[in-house]
């Protein structure tokens, strides 16, 4: 889709972090933007920030089937037609699979995975409407492997890249483009949000330090993501973890899980 100018944009996770630079990027291109967030503070900062675009605000949890299945008939009441679906709320518990409870994988398998599959199923119908479109869907750098006290972010990052392999070859005679995008590190509130789920505190601290001295500011993820739907990429890794992720999974399947397996080991010990 190269002429995004007059297209509606729906983003999910809007309130903060990769869908408000998401909204950001995308309002320059000329869109109309729906925004959809659990937190209605979040998505009014994000309307200021937006000021003169076309914008409405969505208040509205991904996991929840009845309120994603509305929708998409609420935001064409509002702005006439959707083209552009943005699938990017996202969750993190920093625990191992052990400590995890069944409320924790619910939430995470909720948000990350049902409020993906929901989205492609209440809004598909409106982009094949619309007559072109494209699906953008936030997978992870998780999504190539199973990484350490992150066993249900992993299970949904590699989910969501093969749901959107499998769509993109079924939509490909429909005008309807799909997107899975790979971040690593960003510098995102999503370790700082984590953190109120439990976990090791200081882990997890630890690790949203790593995440914003080292990652990737979510302004130049979003700029990618532009060039991806007006070239209907397939896949987009971003930041160099990402990139050396998946070519260590590729070059050495196996091994490259024995690192992760001395850390693990190490801090449980520790």
């Amino acid at each position: 889709m190269r002429d995004l100018a007059g297209r509606t944009a729906v983003i999910t996770g809007a309130g903060s972090g990769i869908g408000r630079a998401l909204a950001r990027a995308f309002a320059a291109e000329g869109c109309r933007l729906a925004l959809v967030d659990l937190d209605p503070g979040g998505l009014e900062e994000t309307r200021r920030l937006l000021a003169g675009v076309p914008v409405s605000t969505h208040v509205a949890s991904v996991a929840d089937r009845e309120r994603m299945a509305a929708l998409p008939a609420e935001i064409e009441a509002e702005h006439g037609a959707i083209h552009l679906l943005f699938n990017n709320a996202g969750v993190t518990i920093n625990k191992s699979f052990a400590d995890s409870s069944l409320q924790d994988l619910e939430l995470v398998l909720g948000v990350n995975l049902w409020g993906v599959l929901y989205g492609c199923h209440y809004f598909l119908p409106s982009l094949l409407r619309a007559g072109e479109g494209h699906i953008v869907n936030t997978s992870s750098m998780a999504g190539f492997l199973g990484l350490p006290n992150q066993a249900s972010y992993s299970l949904t990052k590699a989910a969501v890249k093969s749901l959107s392999e499998s769509l993109r070859v079924e939509l490909a005679g429909s005008g309807i483009g799909v997107t899975s995008i790979h971040p690593g590190a960003i510098k995102t509130n999503i370790m700082k949000a984590a953190a109120r789920y439990g976990g090791d505190a200081q882990e997890t601290a630890r690790l949203e330090a790593l995440v914003m001295r080292f990652g990737m500011a979510p302004e130049k993820l979003a700029a990618k993501v532009v060039r991806a739907v007006q070239r209907n990429r397939m896949r987009v890794r971003i930041g160099f973890d990402s990139y050396l992720t998946e070519w260590a999974k590729r070059i050495l399947p196996v091994a490259i899980h024995a690192p992760f397996r001395w850390a693990f080991d190490r801090a449980r010990r520790s």
